[in-house]
């Protein structure tokens, strides 16, 4: 009863639902049920992000799109997560040594400072209350909260020395963001973007994700509540490589997401180039590379039996755009019309590597609704996905 409960809106969406990785029957632990976080997501961003413009935030800003698109939608296309932004991890350490790094600077910093009042003005919140999302999970859309952080960075406030964290420290830093969070009604899952994932050890990451997954699922614990009685769901940020066969990274990978079975990775198939940002790739090129990604996908992923979702570049990415402005802008090869060159490119590639039948693919996860797409001193187009586009991940996605 609990597992059809569970998969009855998503049949009802039309959504492919990944019964043969987490069943109740299957499992051993009462809470090893089906998760709701099988079928196709996107990724939305509300901040105006122009270069030499003000950045403001339109909270829901495209609500009214993403439903129109569901409603067009053939049945098994529609979109029924939205990944929106929330907030960065931060660390504060003294002279950036993990060692001396105390829980105070261990830092959640939120767009929308948690609060009773606050929760219901967060994009997460419109998102959810706007696209059917009601207080019984899993109906209509889930909004999951997109928590970032750099761990290789070299500015104040980055996640350096986060994989040196002691595993103390880690579970410190998991139980500060997950009490934060999860105190949140409107929050469903996490999406952690956390660059660049590394679990080739058991490091700060690794200590910090399996504190993160049973959090998440602790009975009594702060992430379950009469509107999530499953807890909550995550998923991390993560290139195909690190599910290479017999990797210890594969296998990290592997602890974290079935202690509980309620974590994924999403793998994007975009920026797969190893030049500099701005430097375009060709659609030809890209459809190789695309193909390769995939193909170990496909392989790596039953090996190390993780679930996980396809990133695809429906906008602009640094590599895969149509145009790009600024100083980092090298267009070396000539550049597509339009995105869709990019997009049938990887659903030709999915097909021929048959992806879409392997018992771990949940979904893919659309690359981007936004209302600017810039880094590194450059602005690339399209931001968000074509009327024509659209029309294509109605169809095929």
């Amino acid at each position: 009863m609990m597992l059809n409960r569970l998969l009855k809106p998503l049949m009802l969406l039309g959504l492919p639902v990944i019964t043969s990785i987490v069943t109740a029957e299957a499992a051993s632990d009462s809470k090893a049920q089906a998760w709701p976080f099988s079928g196709h997501s996107a990724w939305v961003y509300d901040t105006h992000n122009v270069p030499g413009e003000p950045r403001t935030v339109s909270p829901g800003f495209f609500s009214a799109e993403i439903a129109r698109y569901n409603r067009n939608a053939d049945p098994g296309h529609k979109i029924s997560t939205i990944y929106s932004y929330h907030g960065s991890m931060e660390m504060y350490c003294s002279k950036h040594d993990p060692k001396h790094c105390p829980p105070d600077k261990l830092i959640l910093s939120l767009a929308t400072e948690s609060s009773a009042a606050n929760h219901q003005r967060s994009s997460v919140a419109h998102y959810r209350q706007t696209l059917g999302a009601s207080d019984k999970l899993p109906e209509g859309v889930g909004s999951v909260a997109i928590i970032d952080g750099v761990v290789n960075g070299h500015y104040e406030g980055s996640l350096k020395g986060f994989n040196e964290l002691s595993q103390e420290a880690a579970n410190a830093f998991a139980e500060k963001v997950a009490a934060a969070l999860c105190q949140d009604p409107n929050i469903e899952g996490v999406q952690f973007d956390l660059e660049p994932l590394d679990v080739r050890k058991k490091n700060g990451q690794y200590f910090f994700y399996k504190r993160i997954a049973a959090l998440f699922a602790q009975d009594n614990g702060p992430c379950i509540d009469e509107n999530h009685p499953q807890g909550r769901y995550f998923s991390v940020f993560a290139p195909v490589h690190s599910l290479k066969a017999n990797s210890q990274s594969a296998k990290n990978l592997q602890a974290i997401f079935s202690a509980h079975q309620n974590g994924y990775l999403i793998a994007p198939i975009y920026d797969l180039d190893a030049t500099p940002l701005g430097h375009s790739t060709s659609v030809k090129r890209y459809r190789k590379l695309a193909q390769r990604q995939l193909d170990m996908l496909n392989r790596w992923s039953k090996q190390a039996e993780v679930p996980f979702k396809i990133g695809i570049p429906a906008a602009a990415s640094v590599h895969e755009y149509v145009d790009c402005k600024g100083p980092p802008c090298k267009k070396k090869t000539p550049l597509p019309t339009s995105q869709l060159d990019y997009v049938q490119a990887v659903f030709t590639a999915m097909t021929e590597t048959n992806i879409r039948d392997n018992p771990f693919f949940l979904g893919n996860a659309v690359w981007a609704w936004s209302r600017g797409i810039s880094h590194g001193g450059a602005s690339f187009h399209p931001q968000k996905p074509s009327d024509n586009m659209q029309d294509l991940l109605g169809r095929q996605l």
